[in-house]
C-alpha cells in the first residue's frame, strides 16, 4: 500500500509551484492514474495467497485433457491427488509429487498448468517458485550454502503464503544430499520455528527412471497390449527404486524417499506418433493457425524414433515441436522456383509503394486527429474562461446585494435602538424626578 503513495508524491514533487491549467491537469490525472494502477495491482485478487486452495477442478481436467496427450496415468493423479489436497482443510504434511519420465513427455507443462490454475499468473506468480539444478546450485563445493539458501527461501515464503507452490527442475542433476535440506519441510510437524509448511507443494521433475518406464511401454506395444491398460502399480515400486539407487543423482539414498515423504510417484510414458501429431495440431491452433493434415504429417515425420526398427517413440516427445513447425511456416528462398525472380522484385516494388501510400494516409489522418483535438481544446478553454467570468460576476454581485441588505437592515437596527435607548432614558430621567 505505500508504493501508490510515493508515485503520487514523486508526481506532485516534479510539479512546477504555480503549475498552468494544462501541467496542473496533466500532472493530476498521472497522480490518480498512477496511483490507482498500484493500488489494483497490490489489492488485485491476482496478487492474493491462495490460503484458502482454490481451484476450479473441471477446468483444471479440460486443460489437461486439451493439452496433454498419451499420459492418462500423469493426468489421472495429478488431478486426483492434488484436488484431494486441497480440499483437505487441515492436511498432516505439504503435498510432495514427483514427475519421472523421459525429455519432451510434458513433466514441465503439467507442472505450468497446475501453477496456471492455482495462480492466475502462473509461473510469474510471486507464490510459484522454479528451481533448476545446473542454474540455481552448480557447483558441488557450495553444496552447505545453497542448503542454507534453500531452507530460508522455503521458510521466507511459506511464511508469505502457506499456499506457495516450489517446482524442482532436473532433481536428477542435483548434487546428492541438496534435496534432503527440505526434508522437515515435508515431514509430518505441525509447525517448524513457528511455520506451518503443511499447506505447501512440493513437485519434483527428474528424468530418472525414464528407461524404466520407457521399457514398460514397450514391452506392452509388443504384447499388444493398450496403453492405457498401464496402471500405476505397474511402475510406482520401480521408480522409488530406481531414483533411490541412481549415483549421482539428486535423490540418491535421499531421506524423502527412505522416509516415505514423496506422496505420488507420476511416470511420464514415451509418447508415439499419434501423440506426436497431436502436439503438433495444438500448437497450430495456438498459433492461431489453419489446421492442415499434411503438415501436421510432414512435421511428425521429421521426427526422430526409437527403438531404431520399430519406431515406435518418439526420442524428444513433443519438445521440438516449436521448432520443427517453424521450419515448414517459413520457408527458405532457396526453396523458392528461381524464374519467380521477376515475380519477387515486382512484389517488392508494389510493397514499398503501397507502404508509401499507407504512410501518407497515416500522417494525414494523424494531422487531421491533432488540428481537430487543439480546436476542441482551445474551445474548451475559452469556454471554460468565459463560464469562470460569469461565474466570477454573478458571485461578485450576489455579495454587492448581500452586502447593502446587509447593512440596510444593520442601520435600521441601529436607529431602532438607539431610539429604543432614548425613550427608555427619558422614562427612567422622569421617575427620578418624580421620587
Amino acid at each position: 500500500m505505500e508504493k501508490p503513495l510515493f508515485v503520487v508524491l514523486g508526481l506532485l514533487l516534479l510539479a512546477p509551484a504555480r503549475p498552468e491549467p494544462v501541467t496542473g491537469a496533466v500532472i493530476g490525472l498521472l497522480a490518480v492514474a498512477g496511483g490507482g494502477y498500484f493500488t489494483w495491482k497490490s489489492l488485485s485478487p491476482r496478487n492474493e495467497c491462495n490460503e484458502k486452495g482454490r481451484l476450479d477442478i473441471k477446468a483444471l481436467q479440460a486443460d489437461l485433457e486439451n493439452r496433454v496427450f498419451g499420459q492418462h496415468l500423469a493426468k489421472g493423479i495429478t488431478l486426483r491427488g492434488l484436488s484431494g489436497f486441497l480440499r483437505n482443510k487441515n492436511p498432516r504434511k505439504a503435498l510432495a509429487m514427483s514427475f519421472h519420465g523421459s525429455t519432451g513427455t510434458g513433466k514441465n507443462y503439467i507442472s505450468q498448468i497446475i501453477a496456471q490454475h492455482l495462480y492466475p499468473d502462473g509461473m510469474k506468480s510471486r507464490y510459484v517458485h522454479q528451481f533448476v539444478a545446473t542454474l540455481h546450485f552448480p557447483h558441488i563445493q557450495h553444496l552447505d550454502t545453497y542448503k542454507d539458501q534453500l531452507q530460508q527461501w522455503i521458510r521466507r515464503n511459506v511464511t508469505d503464503c502457506k499456499r506457495s507452490v516450489f517446482i524442482f527442475d532436473e532433481v536428477d542433476k542435483m548434487h546428492p544430499g541438496l534435496i534432503d535440506a527440505i526434508k522437515p519441510y515435508l515431514d509430518y510437524y505441525e509447525h517448524i520455528g513457528g511455520v506451518d509448511y503443511r499447506k505447501a507443494i512440493f513437485i519434483f521433475l527428474s528424468n530418472t527412471a525414464g528407461e524404466v518406464i520407457s521399457k514398460l511401454a514397450l514391452d506392452f506395444w509388443k504384447a499388444g497390449k493398450v496403453r492405457e491398460d498401464i496402471k500405476l502399480s505397474d511402475v510406482e515400486h520401480q521408480l522409488s527404486l530406481s531414483a533411490f539407487n541412481k549415483n549421482n543423482s539428486g535423490f540418491w539414498h535421499s531421506s524423502l524417499i527412505d522416509r516415505h515423504l514423496i506422496d505420488l510417484y507420476v511416470p511420464f510414458l514415451p509418447l508415439e506418433q499419434q501423440h506426436v501429431k497431436m502436439c503438433i495440431k495444438r500448437e497450430i491452433m495456438d498459433r492461431g493457425i489453419i489446421v492442415d493434415v499434411e503438415l501436421i504429417s510432414k512435421v511428425a515425420n521429421d521426427m526422430t524414433y526409437y527403438p531404431k526398427d520399430e519406431k515406435v517413440f518418439s526420442v524428444k516427445g513433443c519438445k521440438v515441436v516449436s521448432t520443427k513447425l517453424n521450419l515448414y511456416l517459413l520457408p527458405t528462398i532457396m526453396d523458392r522456383p528461381r524464374n519467380l525472380n521477376i515475380f519477387s522484385g515486382f512484389f517488392n516494388f508494389v510493397s514499398w509503394v503501397f507502404w508509401g501510400i499507407c504512410s501518407s494516409i497515416s500522417n494525414f489522418f494523424h494531422f487531421v486527429f491533432w488540428a481537430i483535438f487543439s480546436l476542441f481544446l482551445n474551445i474548451f478553454y475559452i469556454i471554460s474562461w468565459v463560464f469562470w467570468g460569469i461565474c466570477s460576476s454573478i458571485s461578485n454581485f450576489f455579495n454587492f446585494v448581500f452586502w447593502a441588505i446587509s447593512s440596510l437592515f444593520l442601520n435600521i437596527f441601529y436607529i431602532i435602538s438607539w431610539v429604543f435607548w432614548g425613550i427608555c432614558s427619558s422614562i427612567s430621567n422622569f421617575f427620578n424626578l418624580v421620587f
